[in-house]
């Protein structure tokens, strides 16, 4: 019997008829992207067009639809080219910023950094950067009690923490105001500036000119003057565990000459920059809401803190011992599920016309991949908007391949994810075997909102006891 479907590949995806090229949904999704994506996934189903500014938008909600443009077909899309103008003016050409041979060449000399390998060396900075900062912000005396904006908390911790894998380096407090300020300033510009068709040279006044011209010298300045402080050191580099020793003793087995075989000076220091930025603020926001979540949870917290006391106790753990760690693996990446760090993969452009799910996309089309609505969609997880670690532990159900995207997936999967994972169940041990944590009573969690990263809308206050 023949069960072959002939598909319309011709056939373009439902969609809105969009009025005033497109403005008033513009302005709808820099108000509230979230809630415009939703709606559109209500009202038309898992793929949708429509038009906008004379430009052809396509979402595709739907795990096998997203697989589909990210893996079987990630030779006929680039990441769309205005998000990457806006990272690299501030970033430069580095990982994330590259395409084509550029980026692979690049991710090859990176890649060895992010081995698991390399780990055991990394966990010794960051346990030292926790200890730090939880001494330095959190009270030491048994039953004492402070109340603090978390995100504040996490974000001058994971700042730290990367400095110190980057270049062991312990911030001063000086220089982690700056460089705290430094990057907000560069979020909410680019939040802005996504929006525009272009941004005006740096010559040319524009709105938040002066504050990102400042804010991204501030981060240069802090990254170069620790990469000339290594140089200076010479050979020194050689004895270092952290990332820039690694950088500076890369080598591309595959370079066609000597030339290309390592990274240039400008190469180190934008691949610095961008690890700095994107390596602190995604962990520092995925921390964020998991303590607010351990808050509003305290049976979720019990859980996790006994595992820690059996299988940890007041020992600093190894990686080995980090990736045991069943309920506070799963709980966190049920706070990634809930609350995924990034909640729009970069959009896509397609390089040719090509047919997604028997949907037609045309050559030029943008594309949206909506992490935050797959990951809050009932069809891959049962009561979506609830807070269950279970769905993660060993023997549950299992989740659809690419209904879970935290770190992206395909080829561009995020470099450091495993780094990641190992620093964000490290701070959690910390935190939870030493503290309690409360929200104000009848508080909720304050409703998320995009900033580059997924920030809550409001200061999430949370009570820290010193058990």
């Amino acid at each position: 019997m023949d069960t072959t479907v002939s598909i319309n590949t011709n056939k373009v995806p439902p969609g809105p008829q969009t009025r005033w090229l497109g403005l008033p949904m513009l302005r709808a999704m820099q108000k509230d992207a979230l809630g415009a994506g939703t709606q559109l996934r209500d009202d038309f189903g898992d793929a949708v067009h429509f038009r906008m500014a004379g430009q052809s938008y396509y979402y595709f909600f739907s795990p096998e639809l997203i697989r589909e443009l990210l893996v079987e077909h990630m030779d006929d899309f680039i990441r769309h080219e205005r998000p990457i103008e806006v990272f690299s003016q501030v970033y430069g050409d580095n990982v994330l910023t590259t395409e084509g041979e550029r980026w692979k060449r690049q991710r090859r000399i990176l890649m060895p950094g992010f081995l698991p390998k390399r780990m055991a060396g990394y966990v010794g900075l960051i346990t030292d950067a926790t200890v730090d900062g939880l001494q330095a912000s959190l009270p030491q005396t048994s039953g004492a009690s402070t109340t603090i904006d978390v995100d504040s908390f996490t974000t001058t911790l994971t700042m730290d923490v990367i400095l110190r894998v980057l270049f062991s380096h312990k911030a001063t407090e000086a220089e982690s105001r700056k460089a705290f300020d430094a990057t907000r300033t560069l979020e909410h510009q680019g939040m802005r500036e996504l929006f525009w068709p272009k941004t005006p040279p740096d010559w040319f006044p524009y709105p938040g000119r002066t504050e990102k011209l400042h804010a991204k010298a501030a981060l240069k300045n802090l990254i170069q003057s620790q990469i000339d402080l290594r140089r200076q050191a010479a050979g020194d580099h050689a004895e270092k565990t952290d990332y820039l020793a690694m950088l500076l003793a890369a080598h591309d087995e595959e370079a066609q000459n000597a030339a290309s075989a390592t990274l240039t000076n400008e190469e180190i220091c934008d691949n610095c920059m961008v690890l700095f930025a994107a390596g602190h603020d995604t962990t520092a926001t995925v921390l964020t809401w998991w303590i607010g979540l351990m808050a509003r949870h305290p049976e979720y917290a019990a859980k996790v803190r006994q595992e820690v006391e059996e299988a940890i106790g007041d020992r600093n753990p190894t990686t080995d011992e980090l990736s045991r760690l069943k309920w506070t693996n799963a709980s966190i990446k049920e706070a990634m599920r809930l609350y995924p760090p990034t909640p729009n993969l970069f959009f896509r452009r397609a390089l040719r016309d090509v047919a997604i799910g028997g949907w037609h996309v045309s050559k030029g089309a943008s594309i949206n991949i909506p992490v935050w609505h797959v990951h809050h969609d009932a069809r891959w997880y049962p009561e979506p908007e609830t807070f269950r670690p279970e769905r993660f532990m060993p023997n549950a159900p299992e989740i659809p391949r690419g209904a879970y995207l935290p770190f992206g997936a395909g080829p561009r999967v995020c470099i450091g994810q495993h780094l990641a994972t190992i620093e964000m169940a490290l701070v959690a041990v910390f935190l939870i075997r030493q503290f309690d944590f409360a929200l104000a009573e009848g508080a909720a969690l304050p409703k998320p909102k995009i900033d580059m990263v997924l920030k809550p809308e409001k200061t999430l206050q949370v009570t820290f006891t010193r058990r």
